[in-house]
């Protein structure tokens, strides 16, 4: 299958999910994410601001700030500033988004490249949130595909 084919697919998958279904993975992988001890040894995360079909990570938001966490939310759009690599260095846990994702870290993104320009950049662990439903065994990946180092779902 085309990544374009799995893109399409994955997208028809998250759309029949019902959106308290979404509300709960959501929280699910939040909490997850949280009870781990490199989260809560990080003093500065990169999270995302959650598109619709994403997991939504405002729970993690909350959690960073109210702990005093340095928190980085990269804007992907061809018009936002790129991120100050000084700042890339310091970040100690980066949560990244995908449309979909294998166990072993591979990640397939929407196909604009935004994430795959910013992943060799961080020198952190690089996690992926998903909803259970883009988990896949196995994806096309290319040379400048970065593994992650794991999936929470």
């Amino acid at each position: 299958m085309s990544k374009q084919e799995i893109r399409k697919q994955i997208k028809e998958r998250i759309s029949k999910m019902k959106a308290a279904d979404r509300d709960s993975a959501s929280l699910f992988v939040c909490l997850q994410i949280i009870g781990t001890a490199e989260w809560q040894g990080a003093e500065t995360v990169l999270l995302y601001e959650a598109m619709p079909d994403e997991v939504d990570l405002g729970l993690l938001i909350q959690d960073a700030r109210d702990s005093g966490k340095q928190l980085l939310m990269p804007q992907p759009s061809a018009d936002a500033p790129a991120l100050d690599p000084a700042l890339l260095e310091k970040v100690d846990l980066a949560i990244i988004p995908g449309r979909a994702f294998t166990a072993q870290g591979d990640r397939m993104g929407r196909g604009k490249g935004y994430y795959d320009r910013l992943l060799p950049s961080l020198h952190c662990p690089k996690w992926g949130a998903a909803f259970s439903c883009q988990l896949l065994p196995e994806i096309p990946t290319d040379e400048w595909d970065v593994k992650l180092d794991k999936v929470f779902c």
